[in-house]
């Protein structure tokens, strides 16, 4: 009998009654926080190697398991986002990957679905100046003839004490989805999602090369066994791919080798690089020397760049950038691999727009 045989056990899930509601068109209030409709095709990566076909969010709900109160995998990852303050109406608009990796067309749609199921609610007008960057927060002190001066933290307080909710709605102030109680117990027993939606090692959803590792196989598994200690199981399922995936690997090495040289040394050079690389990030996670490690990625790139695919690692020198507050450097990188790597674009864009909030954040601060 197996690990998984061994804890299996009969669970019979009542979902909450199905929404049928959700098949409305965006209102063209709410469009400018969406891409152009042609962005939305049924295919993820288009014309790439990576190319899929996008599972909407109806498709979702038949072929996966909801949570004992009824929530699907990407419901709970929006009570994720949610709870950072910044939906509805992100100032960067909704990310690609609710479409692509989770099917979601409309976005508000399913917020105002899991309104009116009790799962999320409207902050007050004062908790919503926390989304307020510092140069809206001195137009609305100003206005009100208050002084401006202080920190981001310093404005928030001031708003807070001398403008009145009725005054901040005026103003143009725009309120977000909190969390209600049953919001954050339902996060916070699902948070295998946000987990593996975050994880640098998930595999795509076909199991021809091996074990799948993502959201959706965790979510199966998760709901057909007894694991109270969901980190403990996915930490377990990681490794045992892992042992998996480097014995096919050794084995496919060899056949290589035998029939294939030229690929053998094309893989045997992606290898050895990989290895290096998580050298030096190692030693970095020791010393925490910053500079060792920005030198090296630099010269990575500066002979060749990467010879294989990762999302984490194509963005890395842009995230080494932006530790060190080389913004300008960190936008030449990112427009860089938009030129390079078509399948990276949205990553890049979303990088591009977060880095220059920080650069102007930056600004003010020194003025």
């Amino acid at each position: 009998m197996g690990f998984f045989d061994f804890l299996k056990k009969n669970k019979e899930i009542q979902p909450v009654k199905e929404d049928t509601t959700l098949k409305r068109s965006i209102p063209e209030s709410e469009r400018k926080f969406y891409q152009p409709d042609d962005y939305y095709t049924d295919k993820a990566f288009e014309n790439t190697p990576f190319e899929k076909k996008v599972i909407t969010f109806e498709e979702r709900k038949r072929i996966s398991v909801p949570s004992t109160r009824g929530l699907y995998v990407a419901e709970i990852l929006l009570l994720e986002y949610c709870s950072y303050g910044q939906y509805p109406k992100p100032s960067n608009g909704y990310p690609g990957f609710w479409w692509f990796e989770y099917g979601i067309r409309n976005v508000l749609e399913i917020l105002e679905s899991l309104e009116a199921r009790g799962y999320i609610k409207y902050c007050s007008p004062k908790d919503a100046i926390k989304s307020l960057k510092v140069a809206e927060l001195k137009e609305l002190l100003q206005k009100n003839g208050i002084s401006t001066t202080g920190k981001k933290e310093d404005l928030i307080e001031k708003v807070k004490k001398s403008i009145n909710d009725d005054k901040l709605i005026e103003a143009g102030v725009v309120l977000k989805y909190e969390l209600t109680e049953l919001g954050q117990k339902e996060l916070a027993e699902n948070a295998y999602v946000p987990y593996m939606h975050k994880h640098p090692r998930t595999t795509v959803e076909d199991s021809t090369f091996g074990s799948q590792f993502n959201v959706w196989s965790i979510n199966k598994i998760l709901n057909e066994y007894n694991m109270p200690d969901w980190k403990s199981i996915v930490d377990n399922i990681e490794k045992n791919i892992a042992k998996e995936n480097e014995q096919r690997y050794n084995d496919s090495m060899e056949k290589t080798k035998l029939h294939n040289p030229e690929m053998y040394a094309i893989l045997k050079a992606q290898d050895e690089q990989f290895e290096e690389i998580l050298k030096v990030e190692k030693e970095y996670e020791i010393n925490q020397e910053i500079e060792p490690l920005l030198d090296f990625w630099e010269k990575l790139w500066a002979n060749g760049g990467l010879k294989f695919e990762g999302s984490y690692w194509h963005f890395r020198l842009a995230d080494l950038y932006i530790k060190k507050e080389k913004y300008e450097e960190a936008i030449k990188y990112c427009e860089m691999i938009k030129n390079k790597k078509i399948m990276y674009v949205d990553k890049a864009n979303a990088y591009i727009r977060n880095i220059e909030k920080a650069k102007n954040k930056k600004l003010m601060a020194q003025k």
